[in-house]
């Protein structure tokens, strides 16, 4: 699977990405407002592997893909299937991505998950794509409205991170929903 827009290519990880991907997950900056990391050289492995099978099952409910620029692997974003099911018996799914901290703040994230919320509208058929975010993340607050996801909820303290308790915002976006479209994709 590959996805191409104006700057970046979305494609399968592969194992020799292991070095570019350690580079931002083992960067204590990336875990900040996240569950996982800072990763050891072995999570990579794990996360790359894993990453790998989840391509390979059918039917596939976990499109994690490595987000390149020119070629170099530059983050990571994934749109996972709710294995529950929508409302109503629909399909929806959860985007999430991260970024090399030295490619904040440049629209890539955006540009990234732009792309990934029309594959998984126009290719999934997905009823409704859901993110979520600590509140003090603004700048993945930000990129989610810039989708136009809307916060449909919050759930206090919700996750336990760096060994604080944090809130989680929930955003949404439905299809046919507000989400702008996509800038130049190719699937």
């Amino acid at each position: 699977m590959e996805l191409t827009t104006e700057r970046l290519v979305l494609r399968e990880y592969t194992l020799s990405d292991h070095a570019a991907v350690h580079a931002f997950a083992s960067d204590p900056r990336t875990s900040t407002f996240v569950e996982w990391g800072p990763n050891s050289e072995q999570d990579t492995r794990d996360f790359l592997n894993f990453c790998i099978d989840k391509a390979a099952e059918a039917p596939r409910r976990s499109h994690t893909l490595a987000i390149t620029l020119d070629g170099s692997v530059i983050g990571s974003i994934g749109l996972t299937l709710n294995t529950r099911g929508g409302r109503h018996g629909t399909q929806e799914a959860e985007i999430g991505y991260t970024l090399h901290p030295d490619r904040w703040g440049k629209g890539y994230a955006t540009e990234a998950a732009s792309a990934m919320l029309h594959f998984g509208f126009s290719q999934l058929h997905l009823s409704r794509i859901t993110a979520a975010c600590r509140p003090e993340n603004v700048a993945s607050a930000g990129v989610l409205q810039k989708l136009g996801m809307a916060q449909v909820g919050r759930l206090e303290n919700d996750r336990l991170i760096n060994g604080r308790w944090l809130d989680t915002l929930v955003f949404a976006v439905d299809a046919g929903g507000s989400a702008p479209a996509p800038h130049n994709v190719d699937t």
